[in-house]
């Protein structure tokens, strides 16, 4: 094993994201006795993923992100009810949601003795703590950086770098990040000097290839172990 930290995403990379949002949508909606419907899921994942690409330029921040697609999402649907305490509330519902993609947890065992393992996520503290005590992973983990805690997203270098000094500063070629999304996890993780593994169906022709690729997380212990 060449590397001495391998460092995750969390969402879609470790963590079925879809899945958590899917169960923390429905509990808002009916709390409010409003169906939960594939139309209101959608509406809610549109107004969500605007605001954390807002959030990932800087344009807000994520005390305002957490408030405010509570916010639409209520005026959009007709409920009157206090967007700031209904933004706690599915935080919780969102911590509830600690369920990882197929075979995440074997590949963090299988590595775990070879590397010590890290996870570099843009999100909230109060659902990504519980979440990782939830799933089981928590003892393989041994640094959680996010980036509300930092107070920069990823593709910033400055998670990049809190990340790094968590990490007690290791060489930068001793550290591998693993991620879905092509502008925050790779390219930044790049940009800092770490190799990378893209979790992706295809690497597009005109982006700059990742050190390695994967279709599925299962692929990364034989890639790294040649086993």
């Amino acid at each position: 094993m060449r590397y001495q930290w391998i460092v995750f995403d969390a969402d879609d990379t470790l963590f079925d994201f879809g899945k958590a949002e899917q169960h923390a949508v429905g509990r808002l909606l009916t709390s409010h006795m409003v169906s939960d419907t594939e139309a209101h899921q959608t509406l809610y994942r549109g107004i969500n993923q605007h605001l954390w690409q807002e959030l990932e330029r800087g344009a807000i921040a994520p005390t305002e992100l957490k408030v405010t697609r509570i916010q639409r999402f209520f005026d959009e649907l007709g409920i009157i009810a206090d967007p700031a305490i209904w933004a706690e509330h599915f935080l919780d519902f969102l911590a509830e949601g600690s369920a990882l993609l197929e075979g995440a947890e074997a590949v963090a065992k299988q590595l775990a003795p070879h590397a010590r393992l890290g996870i570099l996520t843009n999100g909230l503290a109060r659902v990504q703590r519980p979440r990782l005590e939830r799933s089981g992973l928590a003892p393989l983990i041994s640094v959680l950086t996010i980036s509300e805690e930092v107070g920069a997203s990823k593709p910033s270098p400055a998670i990049f770098e809190a990340m790094q000094q968590a990490m007690n500063t290791p060489d930068k070629d001793a550290v591998l990040m693993v991620g879905d999304r092509f502008e925050t996890d790779i390219l930044g993780a790049q940009r800092f000097g770490w190799d990378t593994a893209w979790l992706t169906e295809k690497v597009p022709d005109d982006m700059t290839p990742p050190t390695y690729h994967l279709t599925d997380i299962r692929q990364l212990p034989s890639l790294l172990l040649g086993a």
